[in-house]
């Protein structure tokens, strides 16, 4: 876990210093970045929900 924390301790480093030069808030791209994490996740567990729905429909189908 240690190299993960350093990883995103650098990656936050990173992403502080970007803000500042291009003076940009950094709450304001932490905050959309989390965002885009979010949607990302709903995305993909919508799809989830459809493959098993289909998935479903299709056992179904198939004992009728």
């Amino acid at each position: 876990m240690n190299r993960i924390s350093n990883l995103r301790q650098f990656h936050n480093e990173e992403l502080e210093k970007h803000c500042i030069l291009n003076m940009v808030s950094l709450t304001s791209v932490q905050k959309l970045l989390e965002a885009e994490r979010t949607k990302k996740l709903l995305k993909r567990n919508a799809l989830i929900r459809q493959s098993i729905d289909n998935e479903i429909n299709n056992s179904i189908e198939n004992e009728n």
